[in-house]
């Protein structure tokens, strides 16, 4: 037998032939891919990774899809991994009804297995295991895995390391869960993956995607307050102007709330920051920074290589904060946000770049936003960057002349308002206690479109009493002393030289 090339909407079409599946009614019904099964199978690359709501058909349809290319493909081998032996087998089972449900002719069936379906005329098959079962690596070679609800392996970092190495980069490998708080291996890939520090492709689907989640008016399901005419909270507002959620979906979403209560938006996720629950109390308003995140959307990236959202206005201040690092590939970014005096950031850029090349990028960013302000933490790498701008009269990086940057914070002393001879910010305990509570006290009026901002302030914890970051922060500190250093009020004592056009 040869094998048979199927391009992806043709496979779509050719599941919904062949294959038949038991819908959440028990009928069994063509394979007709929903929206989420859709979108996903026409858009995947050879590494993706999903977080998703429950019950959405993800692994059921990437299933089929292994299934197809094993009956059509020789020497296929693909392989599905499981966080429990139920659901393990419900997968296996799965690959059984596909096979029962085929007409004929269909292929022949291996022998019986506990873990593995094969199809020996094809010299194809599909194993699925649980975590921990079975240690992939090398000598393996397996076109096609799918590691599903991957935050709850114990030990997630082995075996995603051993499916990699055993998954060429011609093949296709995914990861998909719901959330399950931030201390694990699927949390720490989902974060490189939005950043685009990670070859995988990120999926998010929320779960209005879903066309079952929802009860229509008048129905007995709904919860007696809610079977008629709704009236809508503010943030049921917001999914319907953002989103076009329907009456029937707020009326599905009001009961699932009332049963899951705060698990809610960790089962069925409304946008990617807020599902991962975490432990410990939140530092700054979880409310609020669920508006922003609801709001974020890619910026463009500028050529310097920034993202921004919103371009220099002529005679706009800005402020432009920055915290450093040595640039070493798996050590902390090199970041900065561009404020404005009405609390908008309007762009970002974080990178792990020497402190040098980090001094050219933001002589580059601040001259563009009218010579912003630029305030940097001078602690460790930043005093090299303070002396790249403002000592390197005739030094040239990457094609940029690093002579004096005109517009450097100096510090102040919080007591008098003195400013003293001191450029750039530092940062202490003192200084840092004074960052979050400014930020806090502006966070109501801050303005932001970047996804990976809001997760980082998600992200600080108290822990033990004290405030905690949980991933990387960098961007987060830069914002903060941007907003410190706005409420300051430098004016023009703050400044080195002279802004021509300005009369400060």
């Amino acid at each position: 037998m040869t094998t048979i090339a199927i391009p992806k909407l043709d496979r779509i079409g050719l599941i919904g032939g062949l294959l038949c599946i038991d819908n959440k009614q028990g009928v069994v019904v063509p394979f007709r891919f929903n929206k989420l099964q859709s979108y996903f199978n026409r858009n995947k690359s050879s590494r993706n990774i999903i977080l998703k709501y429950r019950q959405g058909g993800c692994s059921s349809s990437i299933l089929a899809d292994m299934f197809i290319d094993c009956i059509t493909t020789m020497n296929t081998q693909c392989a599905v991994v499981s966080h429990e032996t139920r659901s393990t087998q419900r997968l296996l089972d799965r690959v059984q009804f596909f096979y029962d449900t085929m007409d004929e002719p269909k292929p022949e069936l291996g022998a019986e297995s506990r873990s593995e379906k094969s199809f020996p005329t094809m010299h194809s098959s599909i194993y699925v295991g649980t975590a921990g079962s079975r240690a992939f690596g090398h000598g393996d070679t397996i076109r096609k895995a799918l590691l599903s609800e991957m935050a709850y392996y114990e030990d997630g970092e082995k075996l995603l390391n051993g499916v990699e190495d055993a998954v060429p980069i011609t093949g296709e490998l995914t990861i998909e869960c719901t959330p399950n708080g931030e201390d694990n291996v699927f949390y720490e890939r989902w974060v490189r993956a939005r950043e685009g520090k990670s070859p995988y492709k990120p999926f998010f689907f929320p779960w209005w995607l879903a066309e079952d989640y929802r009860i229509p008016y008048g129905s007995e399901l709904a919860l007696p307050e809610d079977r008629y005419e709704l009236k809508f909270t503010s943030d049921e507002e917001e999914l319907v102007r953002l989103h076009g959620v329907t009456e029937d979906q707020i009326r599905w979403r009001r009961w699932k709330i009332g049963e899951k209560l705060g698990l809610f938006w960790q089962e069925y996720p409304e946008d990617e920051v807020s599902c991962f629950i975490t432990v410990g109390d939140p530092v700054f308003d979880q409310l609020r920074l669920t508006e922003l995140a609801q709001g974020c959307y890619s910026g463009i990236m500028h050529p310097g290589g920034w993202q921004y959202w919103l371009q220099p206005q002529e005679k706009v201040r800005y402020i432009l904060a920055a915290d450093s690092a040595a640039g070493a590939p798996t050590g902390s970014y090199s970041a900065a946000v561009v404020l404005d005096d009405h609390w908008n950031v309007c762009a970002t850029y974080q990178a792990r770049v020497d402190p040098s090349t980090f001094a050219g990028v933001l002589k580059q960013m601040g001259l563009w936003y009218n010579s912003a302000e630029l305030a940097i933490e001078r602690n460790f790498t930043g005093y090299a960057v303070l002396a790249a701008l403002v000592g390197g009269h005739n030094l040239d990086i990457q094609g940029i002349n690093m002579s004096n940057y005109p517009n450097v914070h100096r510090q102040h002393d919080f007591l008098t308002g003195k400013v003293t001879a001191n450029l750039g910010w530092w940062t202490n305990e003192q200084t840092k206690e004074h960052m979050r509570t400014s930020f806090r006290e502006v966070l109501p009026f801050i303005k932001l479109w970047d996804i990976n901002l809001v997760r980082q302030l998600r992200s600080y914890r108290f822990i033990k009493a004290k405030p905690t970051a949980q991933t990387f922060d960098d961007l987060a500190i830069a914002l903060q002393i941007a907003c410190a250093v706005k409420k300051l009020g430098s004016g023009s004592q703050g400044f080195m030289g002279k802004i021509q056009g300005w009369d400060w």
